[in-house]
């Protein structure tokens, strides 16, 4: 049972789980911890999570194991078109002025959303390019999305999604790039599908920037949200890792 656990442990885990994974589980938030880690404990295969948190401690977690706090560490709150000043400063300001500088030249346009939770934010992305880019075809775009959470990669490529994802969303939005599904859901239509790639990525522990994580020469990325959730240590350490992702001129969005 977590509440056998040591204040001791529980800190030692809060320490692990900020070095390996980013997140703040200061003393206040151990409430957070101890129902993640029994869903964690309980979903590897352990009746008890005591026992593992013992696992966790007693050798550097695996990226598996990590994965499986992962699922149950990280919130999972998104929708389409969420925030709409952000959302206002690309259609109005950032990608006109990419596409401008870029048209007849180098036709290319790489966007990072760094933590994609569900899929609703990438694929915004790609619905908004779409409305501004009537020569889509002419353009080499890619937009990359990466989280830490498996559930959620699983769930964003799926693409298919309910009325709540839709909340503060365009009304058109579902008529034009989405197809209804037989048990009412709404899924993505495949000419937007298919301008995303989704990929695990943890934003502490994983190697970026690299061309072989394709997280290099980036012209926006997105990483909303998340630092929040971070230690002033590790989230410095991310916004100085993401900024050399970026291209000259590019621009990095953390926030309305």
């Amino acid at each position: 049972m977590a509440n056998q656990i040591s204040e001791a442990t529980w800190s030692q885990l809060s320490e692990l789980i900020a070095a390996r994974m980013g997140l703040h589980f200061p003393p206040e938030r151990w409430d957070d911890l101890k129902r993640g880690l029994a869903g964690a404990a309980q979903e590897s295969g352990f009746e008890d999570a005591a026992k593992y948190a013992d696992r966790i401690l007693s050798a550097p977690p695996s990226k598996m194991q990590l994965q499986a706090l992962a699922n149950h560490l990280t919130i999972g709150e998104t929708y389409f078109f969420r925030d709409p000043q952000t959302f206002d400063a690309l259609t109005e300001t950032i990608l006109p002025e990419l596409i401008r500088s870029r048209r007849g030249r180098d036709q290319r346009l790489r966007i990072w959303s760094s933590a994609c939770c569900s899929g609703e934010e990438p694929y915004s992305l790609a619905i908004l390019l779409h409305q501004l880019l009537p020569d889509l075809q002419g353009w080499q775009v890619s937009i990359m999305a990466t989280d830490i959470n498996p559930h959620f990669l699983h769930k964003a490529r799926a693409g298919i999604y309910g009325e709540w994802s839709f909340r503060n969303a365009p009304a058109a939005l579902k008529q034009r790039y989405f197809q209804r599904t037989s048990d009412g859901s709404y899924a993505i239509v495949p000419e937007i599908r298919k301008l995303v790639t989704f990929a695990h990525l943890n934003l502490v522990g994983d190697d970026y920037p690299t061309p072989a994580t394709h997280t290099n020469a980036m012209d926006i990325i997105l990483c909303r949200n998340v630092l929040m959730y971070f230690t002033r240590l590790q989230a410095d350490m991310v916004i100085g890792r993401l900024s050399r992702t970026l291209v000259e001129g590019a621009w990095l969005a953390v926030g309305p």
